[in-house]
């Protein structure tokens, strides 16, 4: 259950404001944007923390070799100046900024950078988000413990200044990848202090003071479950086209506190808007809602080792049983398209196969054949769910879907994000809510989940045919053949179905007018150092 300090926490700030001056409001005289986070983030340390709302913190403490323009998707320098890549498409210099700083003053070098891309790939920390790195020469050998030396990688650090990279094959979205929390620099120092290694998994050098990194802004305090508070770095290489003073962010999976604490002039921006609240905003406040794009997948993992649904026959069962055009269209209700594969169109052109249609006749035919005919000795099935109203709805929505067209009984369970991320880990659950939102514009953001042994997989899904296939999707002769072979991998995941997809995304926010700089951004980040408050 959600803890009650998240829920209260944005009451608190909502209660009350009849009788003092809106948070927002001396907010933004005081240039402190207060931010509504989808939850809690899972920790400070960038190489164990991975998901969307952990970024939109992470990403104001530290900053890698470059960034994201959040509309259009084009590279910009980041920590890196500038970089050429060699005309072979394999070899990217990167060529770091002479002032660049730690938000303690100390100088940032490429070796800051040699030394964290190698923590995150080492077999002994084992980030859960480091295949992303796995284009680049021998990381993926280097990750899996067949090479021992960091050197044999296509890592190298020639000068403090200057960091190269060599990938194993072109791979032209490479760059964007590098904006993922797995390619922030930690600072060693920190992460080493009372004789930690540096590979250490525990993340108490984040609870240490202070906390140290290369971005626009710096930590300032973390009350769990009530806000993040953040300040401009004054080392920050950019720091004079900072505008904003600070952010402070609010964690709450409740879309109606966060609704309530915006129209209380308590927050400036919220994660979500309320399913039931969307036409009511485009309608009479249609200058606060923003609705747009956004590379978001969501779906139902099924823990592929449970008794039941280790049988793909049932998993696919389930999966063709969900009727997903009434999912969007009577419960969404806010732009969302009905999935019928795990990839949302449009990454880099990518465009994925239908393999999932709605099909409850074939659902029974394969639940009989599996030898559950009506639904007998299947359930009931625990599914999985966040405390918002959004998964509420979608999970008492799949429930009476499944009891309807197989006689199969679910029952809801809610869990705190965190507790759920765990029961991922550990294969702790039947059913769960899924949901993922691209970290780069590629396809391989989402089928590179499922290969075995990924950290974030959380199905035991384990395929060797898959593995080849999106393995040999990096060897394909051109973009299009690669895309081809990513398309065929898809079609098999989708026929040995790990995952249900129910829809892909698009945002629905409430953002005040007073706040300037606020792009749309497809991929969901935010570059906050481009944010400014209009008191």
């Amino acid at each position: 259950m959600l803890r009650l300090t998240c829920l209260a926490g944005l009451l608190l700030l909502a209660g009350g404001c009849a009788r003092r001056d809106p948070t927002a409001a001396t907010g933004a005289r005081a240039g402190i944007l207060h931010v509504g986070n989808g939850a809690e983030i899972q920790s400070l340390d960038p190489h164990l923390a991975g998901g969307s709302v952990d970024h939109n913190v992470l990403s104001t403490l530290f900053e890698g070799l470059l960034t994201l323009d959040e509309e259009t998707l084009a590279p910009r320098p980041g920590a890196a100046e500038r970089w050429e890549v060699s005309a072979d498409g394999l070899t990217y210099t990167f060529h770091l900024r002479r002032n660049g700083r730690w938000s303690n003053g100390d100088p940032l070098t490429a070796r800051d950078f040699l030394l964290s891309f190698r923590r995150a790939l080492s077999p002994g920390f084992a980030s859960e988000y480091r295949d992303a790195l796995y284009p680049v020469r021998g990381a993926e050998a280097f990750a899996k413990g067949r090479v021992a030396d960091f050197a044999e990688t296509g890592f190298a650090a020639p000068d403090d200044h200057t960091l190269v990279i060599t990938l194993a094959q072109p791979a032209a979205y490479f760059p964007t990848v590098l904006r993922a929390n797995v390619c922030f620099p930690v600072h060693s120092p920190s992460v080493l202090r009372g004789g930690a290694a540096l590979e250490d998994r525990t993340g108490r050098w984040t609870d240490m003071r202070p906390f140290v990194g290369n971005g626009p802004f710096r930590l300032v305090e973390w009350r769990e479950q009530r806000h993040l508070e953040v300040e401009r770095n004054p080392h920050y290489w950019d720091a004079d086209r900072v505008r904003l003073k600070g952010i402070r962010f609010h964690p709450a999976e409740s879309t109606q506190a966060q609704e309530l604490a915006f129209r209380a002039g308590q927050l400036h921006t919220t994660w979500d808007v309320p399913l039931a609240k969307v036409a009511a905003y485009r309608r009479d406040s249609p200058e606060l809602l923003r609705v747009e794009p956004y590379f978001e997948s969501y779906f139902i993992r099924f823990n592929t080792r449970h008794p039941v649904l280790r049988d793909a026959r049932v998993r696919r069962a389930l999966a063709l049983a969900v009727d997903r055009v009434a999912i969007t269209r009577d419960v969404l209700r806010g732009g969302q398209a009905a999935a019928a594969s795990l990839t949302p169109p449009g990454l880099g052109g990518y465009t994925p196969p239908a393999a999932v249609p709605h099909d409850p006749a074939a659902a029974r035919s394969l639940l009989a054949a599996a030898g559950f005919p009506g639904g007998q000795g299947l359930g009931p099935l625990e599914l999985s769910t966040i405390s918002s109203e959004i998964n509420q709805s979608i999970a008492e929505t799949l429930q009476a879907m499944w009891r309807r067209e197989l006689g199969l009984e679910v029952r809801i369970t809610r869990k705190e994000f965190k507790v759920l991320l765990n029961s991922l880990d550990t294969l702790d659950y039947a059913l769960a809510r899924g949901r993922w939102i691209a970290e780069y514009p590629d396809p391989l953001t989402y089928l590179s989940i499922f290969t075995t042994g990924n950290g974030v997989n959380g199905t035991g899904f384990s395929d060797p045919v898959y593995d080849e296939l999106v393995a040999s999707a990096a060897r394909a002769p051109s973009a299009a053949a690669r895309f081809e072979v990513l398309r065929r991998a898809e079609s098999h995941l989708m026929e040995q179905v790990p995952v249900a997809p129910i829809y892909w995304g698009s945002r629905a926010t409430l953002v005040a007018p007073r706040v300037r700089g606020w792009k749309p951004s497809p991929l969901g980040f935010r570059n906050y150092k481009d944010v400014w408050l209009e008191p």
